[in-house]
């Protein structure tokens, strides 16, 4: 009987103090801020935020500006909220043509170019299939343009991944460039263009640099062109590309940090990130030119902005650190660079809450990528019940979300880690008419509900934040080995 008394005590005491917390995030989170901070940063003023931009580095001093207001100290042992992320960039070709036969195919109207140099090819073709290395056996590739059919031949397991293989694969046996004919399946051509069509980033790692190995997507929309260039097999063919060009560069990442009240949990830390980054502005002739991002990722910025200056006034049991990526839109290179050049140490990093969303169609959830992947998941489902809402596992899983954004960075050295996004249940029309288009603007959005949004997050982040009970990886999870090894066990 005693114990139960207890026990019936120690609930009690839990559910006041959640209410006072949830009171508080009420009181202090006001959506005047939470838009103020959106606003700015997809304003045309800041033009896309690109990587590599003046404007980039404008939104990266506005947070750093706005985090030192806060009371957000620089990472242990730095002067300043910079973190230096080291890129080499190539531009995207300005024009390019390919002649073969009687056919002329022209930039952007028939081909997408993965990497490119300035060149002038004339060479026969070889068609492989699908190129891997089965498909090369008895081939001889040396001086010659490769032909493949682009993916593995699963539309679900997307055609990127494998081109990086299969390019690997042609330059190491000889080959001048690579040509994938590619059929759209879930994505239209029109947005692969603005999703490919910018500069080329990569880390840059002190080595010298080489010239890229040139490589397309040449579009297949019907299959007819198929046909087509395996009856050219052993054709020359023609391939010229202008304008391209590669240099280095260093692009800032933005780092701060609140330490925790606990005399012991204050060793451990809840990276709160987001990207900083969108993909700036593109000619499309009479029309918008501006990609704004209010949504990718003005959304997930601001709410890190929100959470920081909550947080200065309430700091939880475990210290709490925020980092603002750059580079996410190239290939998630801001975070990956933060993992292997930590500012605070991984393993005393045991928890990675990210935001990035290309759009939500259901205000009346939260979608939690990796949802049921590490031990707090009911925090997931508190903390969006306390601000009426309902928080969900990612409900297209065959589009792998959760490698595709920073959470995976984390993931990948063994931290913990999901992305708390905006309520989406699938890859609609609400979704694909904002999704990297000009008209994702700050006008277009429901500030109600992301202010509501940003308080289930704060709210999560508290529960984790002061949580007593293990922050592990669910068993069995791919990422769970890299994480008893980050940590020494689990």
């Amino acid at each position: 009987m005693k114990k139960l008394l207890v026990l019936a005590l120690i609930g009690s005491s839990l559910s006041i103090s959640a209410q006072k917390a949830v009171k508080k995030i009420n009181k202090q989170v006001k959506q005047i801020t939470y838009e103020s901070h959106l606003r700015f940063l997809a304003s045309d003023e800041l033009r896309g935020r690109n990587t590599g931009t003046i404007e980039n580095e404008i939104a990266a001093r506005y947070i750093a500006n706005q985090l030192q207001k806060f009371g957000v100290k620089p990472a242990p042992g730095q002067e300043d909220y910079f973190q230096g992320v080291k890129l080499v960039k190539s531009q995207s070709p300005e024009k390019a043509t390919m002649m073969l036969g009687n056919k002329s195919f022209q930039l952007w109207d028939d081909m997408i170019f993965l990497t490119s140099e300035n060149v002038a090819i004339d060479a026969e073709i070889v068609f492989v299939d699908f190129g891997f290395a089965e498909d090369l056996v008895g081939k001889d590739l040396k001086g010659k343009i490769v032909v493949a059919k682009a993916g593995n031949g699963n539309p679900q397991e997307g055609s990127y991944k494998f081109s990086m293989q299969k390019m690997a694969l042609a330059q190491s046996a000889g080959a001048l460039a690579m040509i994938e004919l590619y059929r759209p399946s879930g994505y239209p051509w029109k947005l692969l263009i603005n999703y490919l069509s910018g500069d080329r980033f990569i880390l840059d790692q002190d080595q010298e640099l080489s010239s890229p190995f040139p490589a397309a997507w040449l579009l297949d929309g019907e299959g007819d062109r198929l046909a087509f260039f395996k009856e050219m097999d052993g054709e020359k063919a023609q391939i010229t590309i202008g304008g391209s060009g590669t240099k280095r560069m260093s692009v800032p990442n933005v780092v701060g940090y609140i330490e925790g009240t606990d005399p012991k949990l204050k060793d451990e830390y809840i990276m709160i990130s987001a990207h900083l980054d969108h993909v700036g502005v593109k000619d499309v002739g009479e029309g918008d030119s501006i990609w704004n991002g209010a949504r990718d990722n003005g959304i997930g910025t601001a709410n890190l902005l929100t959470s920081a200056e909550y947080f200065a006034n309430n700091p939880t049991k475990r210290s709490i650190a925020f980092l603002a990526c750059n580079a996410e839109e190239v290939g998630l290179l801001g975070s990956k660079w933060y993992v292997e050049h930590p500012l605070i140490p991984l393993e005393k990093t045991v928890y990675d809450l990210n935001t990035d969303t290309g759009g939500y169609n259901d205000i009346t959830k939260v979608t939690v990528v990796g949802f049921n992947r590490t031990s707090v998941t009911e925090h997931f489902v508190d903390a969006a019940k306390a601000f009426g809402l309902e928080a969900i596992d990612d409900p297209l899983p065959e589009e792998n979300y959760y490698d595709r954004s920073d959470n995976v960075s984390f993931a990948a050295k063994g931290i913990p880690s999901v992305s708390y996004d905006p309520g989406y249940v699938s890859m609609n029309e609400e979704i694909t008419k904002y999704y990297h288009q000009p008209e994702d603007e700050a006008n277009s959005l429901n500030f109600k509900y992301l202010t509501e949004y940003s308080k289930s997050f704060i709210y999560a982040v508290t529960l984790i934040g002061n949580r007593t009970q293990p922050i592990i990886w669910t068993e069995g999870d791919k990422y769970e080995p890299a994480g008893k090894a980050l940590y020494g066990k689990q």
